[in-house]
């Protein structure tokens, strides 16, 4: 059995980062594509799941955009309507003619309820509503945050394991030997920070931003309570 000395292994992981820190796309390309079947899958799955998170970031980024410039004119027609210079059925034509905005929502799910308790009821059901469609698909950031570093995590394992492997094989402990092995490993675990720092950041960003709405939806459920009578 060959054991390698730490020294040894010290330097291989030195010679190995200033290695991979001058690489270009292209020989890059080629130390993907002599890595073992096992680094290219762990690879694959870290690359299709950073693509999900941008894709759902963005896309989250341009519906909460929207909500928010369509929000700011309603709290202005709101505050018409509540100070007697817009009439009720003005304002609430207006939401029906943006109905994807959740406040507006509420304004028509409400338009019929005269009385406190109801309204309460039918606020509480559009919150609920409003805010499970808001979060949608953001299981595929929390996910990528979760697994991301661990995938990473189990191709460094890997290829430092294929190290020893081929230091066992040759019968030698050289860096021609164990290199492949480790940049493999540095690679893998480049990729799961790649995937998994992004994704915190965009989860982060857009459950603030679906709090906010949330905080406006049951400001507006407070307004439409006092406007019915039910200040205390």
């Amino acid at each position: 059995m060959i054991v390698l000395p730490a020294s040894a292994t010290i330097s291989a992981f030195g010679a190995a980062i200033p290695f991979l820190g001058v690489l270009g796309p292209g020989e890059l390309a080629n130390l993907v594509a002599d890595s073992t079947f096992f680094g290219k899958f762990i690879l694959l799955v870290l690359l299709f799941m950073s693509v999900m998170s941008w894709a759902v970031f963005i896309d989250k980024a341009r519906v909460l955009g929207r909500i928010r410039k369509g929000h700011t004119l309603f709290w202005e027609k709101c505050e018409a309507w509540l100070d007697g210079s817009q009439r009720r059925g003005d304002f609430e034509a207006w939401c029906q003619d943006n109905d994807d905005l959740p406040l507006c929502s509420l304004i028509l799910e409400t338009g019929e309820a005269s009385e406190v308790p109801s309204i309460r009821r039918a606020s509480e059901r559009v919150m609920y509503l409003e805010t499970e469609n808001l979060e949608r698909y953001l299981i595929l950031l929390s996910t990528t945050v979760t697994i991301s570093p661990f995938l990473g995590l189990l191709g460094t394992v890997w290829g430092i394991m294929s190290s020893f492997w081929g230091m066992a094989s040759m019968q030698s402990a050289n860096l021609t030997v164990v290199a492949p092995g480790i940049a493999e490993a540095l690679i893998t675990t480049i990729a799961g920070l790649s995937a998994a720092i992004p994704a915190v950041i965009f989860y982060n960003m857009v459950v603030r931003k679906i709090d906010l709405v949330a905080n406006e939806l049951d400001r507006l459920r407070t307004v439409l309570e006092e406007a019915a009578g039910g200040a205390t």
